[in-house]
């Protein structure tokens, strides 16, 4: 395997463990195991190997596992850039991107477990430290997408954002990202459902329950607003006449089922684990194709003249 083939293959390696990773986490709050190594961090109640076999600690260990590969899978992916690729070559700052990305990741999982906001805590810290987690790790997802895609095209350069598009691909992502910070934070509902069924709510609690139970209906309102936002650039910049259109239909595809899967997800079996899995794992289809949209749309690979500027449909 040459080197490019190399760099491609891992970085394609680091998105699919990364994705991975994020994934089980949402397992690992939802089933009630944030907690199953205790408040002690990178190790399993200050242990190697955890001293139970408790489920709650199996899940937590099995969860430090894929992201401790999900850490050296991205800076793997970074040491092999660095040496073959210049310092100029947009693939560099990509792998820098997510670099940095995952130490911050990491800091922000870590923060969870040592502060003990997990479970059935519902403080302010909690509440402010999931939306930020799940902006991060959203961050991550698409620096290492980016990563991945210029690793396979590396004579690619990826576009500036300049056109008539530039502008409501920014918004896009915008509403993406708010639609699922609000999601992180809607999910902490199972929380209040718990203390409600208790009886017993602690008093530090009831600002944030409040909260929490406020922005159901903004994050559905957000959420139906960026479905129809996405689906109306799709349409009025003709993306499925570019050479964006498959990733411009797994959009708009993706983002109306995202609004099905909500609607199954709080109305029928109200936060059921495995919708809240494949609920996270659409968003984060939706999210890659969107960014994904943008070098494809203006972008035309020919093999036999490398990446070529492709003329679009004026708008």
């Amino acid at each position: 395997m040459n080197g490019r083939r190399r760099i491609a293959s891992w970085a394609l390696a680091a998105f699919i463990i990364n994705v991975l990773a994020a994934l089980n986490g949402v397992f690992v709050r939802a089933s009630g195991s944030g907690a199953g190594c205790g408040r002690t961090w990178p190790f399993c109640f200050d242990q190697v190997l955890p001293p139970s076999l408790a489920w709650p600690t199996l899940v937590e260990y099995g969860h430090r596992i894929i992201s401790a590969l999900a850490f050296l899978s991205v800076f793997y992916v970074f040491w092999l850039v660095r040496r073959a690729y210049a310092p100029s070559h947009p693939l560099r700052k990509a792998a820098l991107a997510s670099a940095v990305f995952i130490v911050t990741e990491v800091l922000a999982g870590a923060s969870l477990v040592i502060f003990d906001w997990v479970v059935y805590n519902l403080t302010w810290g909690r509440v402010i430290v999931m939306a930020v987690h799940l902006t991060n790790t959203l961050l991550l997802i698409a620096a290492v997408a980016v990563t991945a895609w210029l690793a396979y095209n590396p004579e690619a350069e990826w576009p500036r954002l300049e056109g008539a598009f530039a502008r409501p691909w920014l918004v896009g992502l915008l509403l993406l990202l708010l639609t699922s910070l609000l999601g992180a934070q809607t999910a902490l509902n199972e929380v209040v459902d718990h203390w409600e069924r208790v009886g017993g709510m602690p008093p530090a609690f009831v600002g944030p329950a409040r909260y929490v139970r406020s922005i159901v209906w903004v994050h559905i309102g957000v959420a139906v607003l960026t479905t129809l936002y996405l689906t109306w650039a799709v349409l009025r910049f003709r993306l499925r006449e570019t050479p964006a259109r498959t990733w411009a239909t797994v959009v708009v595809v993706a983002a109306w089922l995202q609004l099905a899967l909500g609607s199954i997800n709080w109305w029928l079996v109200r936060l059921n684990i495995t919708t809240q899995i494949l609920h996270l794992a659409v968003a984060y289809t939706i999210w890659v194709a969107w960014w994904y949209l943008w070098p494809t749309r203006v972008l035309q690979y020919r093999p036999a003249s490398g990446w070529v500027a492709r003329s679009v449909p004026r708008t």
